[in-house]
């Protein structure tokens, strides 16, 4: 392109079917101010609309509750969850606050706590750590460890140890798709109930009654992000949120106690 070039564009305006539309589904807020929203995202809930789901998302709730959302970049998400993974979610609610979260987002500067229940026994805390790559099966988004992926990260704690099972806390250093999921198969201890990422030992101690109960107790992955640290966008202070576990991934639990010999 050089001066006095002319230069022509073309504008289509979006059909109307297309927009995305605002809808009233409930949210449940953890915390609230001008600047930031937090949210604890229910089960069975996609986060950002895409060609399957073009409704029904956390975005659209968001446009409805928060209709100048529309002007800020995905809605403000900062960070997303898998579908079924539920927990604390941070929403952006002005340019400022948005820009500022994702820059400390990606200098790791938001810590994001996880809980899960996995396959198989891990007896120590360890740090899994391989570059994960997104490939696409049959127009589905799924990801692997790749050599030529981007780093990933995973901290994971023992909190509890069970018949067959391990009850962990984890931490994201880094937050890739599907990252937790993907990592905890990779070594063999995939998350209870995961449809995708099904890899684990010691299933041989599972007897079939064992697992039609644990089925029949969860119908999703027992992974639940319970814990965000971050710095305010415009106070500058320190935000630490809770979230406790809900009942379907507490009554696994209690199964597996109860069940340890």
């Amino acid at each position: 392109m050089f001066f006095k070039d002319i230069i022509k564009i073309n504008i289509s305006i979006l059909d109307e079917n297309n927009i995305w539309k605002a809808q009233n589904l409930h949210l449940n807020i953890v915390y609230n101010d001008k600047y930031i929203l937090v949210i604890n995202k229910t089960t069975n809930l996609v986060v950002h609309p895409a060609n399957k789901n073009q409704n029904n998302t956390l975005f659209n709730s968001l446009l409805y509750y928060y209709p100048y959302l529309r002007d800020i970049p995905r809605a403000g998400i900062i960070h997303r969850l898998d579908k079924n993974t539920t927990g604390l979610m941070i929403i952006a609610k002005n340019m400022n606050s948005y820009l500022f979260l994702k820059k400390e987002l990606k200098n790791h500067n938001i810590i994001r706590e996880y809980e899960a229940i996995v396959n198989g026994i891990i007896e120590n805390n360890g740090i899994i750590n391989y570059p994960i790559k997104r490939i696409y099966k049959k127009h589905n988004i799924y990801m692997q460890i790749n050599v030529l992926g981007k780093k990933a990260i995973t901290k994971y704690f023992v909190k509890d140890i069970f018949k067959a099972h391990t009850y962990l806390r984890i931490r994201l250093q880094t937050g890739r798709t599907h990252q937790i999921r993907v990592h905890l198969s990779y070594i063999n201890h995939s998350i209870v109930g995961d449809p995708v990422y099904k890899k684990s030992q010691n299933t041989s101690l599972i007897n079939n009654f064992y697992k039609k109960k644990i089925n029949e107790i969860i119908q999703r992955q027992a992974l639940h992000a319970c814990y965000l640290k971050f710095m305010h966008p415009f106070f500058n202070i320190n935000i630490k949120l809770y979230s406790i576990l809900p009942n379907d991934i507490n009554n696994l639990i209690n199964f597996l106690k109860k069940n340890k010999n």
